[in-house]
Order: structure tokens, then C-alpha cells, then sequence
């Protein structure tokens, strides 16, 4: 994900109702929750922004801890690590990054500080990615000091760039804009170093904390190219990194196809608990059943069009996701918002590049 999300969420929402919630610090808290005996997980609030934090899990076995992402903000993942060290004395032995985006890595640093003798483990693809992409992700001073100046402009004279006064929902999104620049600039992430995994793997590495073994897979592409799923056998809890997101998914540059399929592939495991890159823990595969529909309706209308000759743009026009958007947002403007963004636009985006393909092939 990046920051220019919000910069066209701003633009969807000034069609929308009137109605809007106070703007969010998401750099503020993490609910500490317990999945299974030993597997504590610190589920991010949610945040329709585009600076966002990723959930982490704790896994305690005999001898050592591995955490499951390290998290966005350094200020958080610190008091993440004052959790744990208040649930147990063994050491974080392991921290494995499930996907390279900042979200779910940026803490590694925290991490390396507190527990020097730590090994941080992720795909060879998440690394590469992590090596290439994530400075720019981090910004600079004066990124942080210039983000929300504009938006501060607006509030104080009540009205945008055309000269009309703030809507509702405007007014929500510079004051959302406002409280993010504050975030960027309180944790200075422009100074955290970049803390790239030290063992790599492709398909799956099982570790072991004393004798409760981990296995950390990867069951192909999905939300990105290297998603690292880690799976408990003695508690039937597996951790999804961002191939499962709630409550709504997100597209940036997935692969829906192979999503799919991998998708079937976790469902496959004999897990009873799901911690997602996002949302709550879940019981159940319902969630991930009605994603797994959701990815197969998108690619399916995109495919029909595009074998009927017809635009990407004139298949966004007639692209029918109306009852998936209801099943996960429900009435909820802010969700139905990130929805659109988040998921639809480059879904069906990605979906058409995927039907072109399989054209030429």
C-alpha cells in the first residue's frame, strides 16, 4: 500500500453521505488478544486511511518467542515488545515479515534493538522487495513536516480548494490528513533503519522454539508475489499476512488468479484460528470462503468482457459486486469507500491484465 490512497479516497468521497466518523490515530494502540495457549495477537484498530498498522502475533514456545510482523510505527511496536516481555522472559528468537509492505515490517529495527541476537525471516521475494521499495515508503523530513499543511490551510478557513465550504466528509479527510502527518512526524520514520531479513526461504522452513515447531510456507502468489503464511500444528492457528484482510480486502498489485489458489491451499490446513494482516482473529474459513467468492466473481465478469472485446473502462461501468459490497461493509460509508479504492478499482484492473495474458498464451 502506499500514501497516495488517500489522495484518491478524498476524490470517491465527496460523493458520498454526509455522515462521518472523527479521524483515527492508528499509531496509538493494538487490542492484545489471546488466540490459543502461548499465541497472543495484537490486533491493530482498523483504519480506512492509507497509514495503517498490520496485526503481529506473539508465538511463546520453551525456549524463545517468534513474532509474526513487526509492525508499522516504532513508538507501538516498543510497547508491543513491553507486552510480551510482561508475558514471558524468553527472548524473541525469531520475527518472520509474512509480505514486504512498511506496515508489517517497519518495526524489524525495534526488534533487532531489543533482542540483538534475533533472526528475521521472510520470502527471498518479500526480501527483494523489502531492499528495493521500502526507503521511499519511509519518506523524508520534510514529507512528514509538508504532509498536512494544506489540509490545516483548509480547516481553519472552512472551505477547498474551490472556494466551497468543507462538506462533511471533507472535513473528515483533511482532518484524517492532519492526524497522519502528526503520525509521520511523531515517529520520525525516516530515521528508522532498514532492517532487511537475515534467512530467506521458497517454499517452507519449520523452526522450533524448544518443542513446539512453527512452519513458515509459502503457498503461492496472492496479495503479493512472496506472502509467507506461519502455521502452529500443536494449536491449529495460522497467520495469513495480508492474503486475508478484514473487513475489507485489499488489491494493490495481487494476482487474483493465483490468489485464488492459494487461498484453496490455506483452507486446506487444519486450522481452527485465523489471524489476518488486518481485522480480527477468526473461527471459522467463512470469511475467507466469501473472499475466495469475491476474487472468483470479479475475475470471471472481467473475463467475459474482455473475450466479448470491451474496454477496461467500459467494464468497470458494468462490473456487478454489489452483493459482496453489502456482505462485507454492510451500510457503512467508510468501508464501502475503502472497498472501491482498495479492492474494485485495482482488482478489476488486475483481472483484465490476467484475461490478456491467458489470451496470448
Amino acid at each position: 500500500m502506499t500514501m497516495s490512497w488517500n489522495r484518491c479516497l478524498i476524490v470517491w468521497a465527496l460523493a458520498a453521505a454526509t455522515e462521518v466518523p472523527a479521524a483515527v490515530d492508528p499509531g496509538q494502540a493494538v487490542t492484545p488478544t489471546q488466540v490459543a495457549d502461548g499465541i497472543v495477537a495484537f490486533i491493530a484498530p482498523e483504519s480506512n486511511s492509507m497509514l495503517v498498522n498490520g496485526n503481529s502475533v506473539a508465538i511463546i514456545g520453551d525456549d524463545g518467542v517468534l513474532v509474526v510482523d513487526s509492525g508499522h510505527f516504532p513508538s507501538l511496536t516498543r510497547r508491543v515488545i513491553a507486552e510480551i516481555r510482561q508475558r514471558t522472559e524468553k527472548p524473541v528468537r525469531f520475527v518472520v515479515n509474512t509480505h514486504w509492505h512498511p506496515d508489517h515490517v517497519t518495526g524489524n529495527a525495534e526488534y533487532r534493538r531489543a533482542f540483538p541476537g534475533v533472526t528475521i525471516v521472510s520470502t527471498e521475494y518479500t526480501r527483494a522487495q523489502m531492499a528495493m521499495r521500502l526507503a521511499k515508503y519511509l519518506g523524508s523530513k520534510e514529507e512528514a513536516e509538508g504532509y498536512s499543511t494544506i489540509y490545516r490551510g483548509a480547516l481553519r478557513s472552512g472551505k477547498n480548494a474551490a472556494g466551497q465550504p468543507l462538506k462533511p466528509v471533507e472535513r473528515h479527510f483533511m482532518e484524517q490528513e492532519v492526524v497522519n502527518g502528526e503520525i509521520l512526524a511523531r515517529e520520525r520514520l525516516w530515521e528508522t533503519p532498514l532492517t532487511l531479513p537475515d534467512a530467506t526461504f521458497n517454499s517452507s522452513v519449520s523452526v522450533y522454539l524448544g518443542k513446539r515447531e512453527v512452519r513458515i510456507l509459502w503457498l503461492g502468489r496472492g496479495n503479493t508475489g512472496g506472502d509467507a503464511i506461519i502455521y502452529v500444528p500443536d494449536s491449529r492457528v495460522v497467520m495469513t499476512g495480508d492474503l486475508v484482510v478484514s473487513p475489507t480486502p485489499y488489491a494493490y498489485g495481487s494476482y487474483l488468479t493465483e490468489w485464488r489458489q492459494t487461498l484453496h491451499r490455506l483452507m486446506d490446513l487444519d486450522a481452527t484460528a485465523i489471524v489476518p494482516g488486518h481485522g480480527p482473529v477468526q473461527r471459522d474459513w467463512a470469511y475467507i470462503k466469501r473472499l475466495d467468492a469475491l476474487l472468483g466473481a470479479v475475475l470471471a465478469q472481467v473475463a467475459q468482457g474482455e473475450s466479448q472485446g470491451r474496454s477496461l473502462a467500459d467494464i468497470r461501468k458494468t462490473l456487478d459486486v454489489e452483493e459482496f459490497r453489502r456482505q462485507f461493509c454492510g451500510d457503512d460509508q467508510e468501508r464501502s469507500l475503502a472497498f472501491k479504492i482498495g479492492f474494485v478499482e485495482p482488482a478489476t484492473e488486475r483481472a483484465y491484465q490476467e484475461s490478456k495474458l491467458a489470451d496470448e498464451e
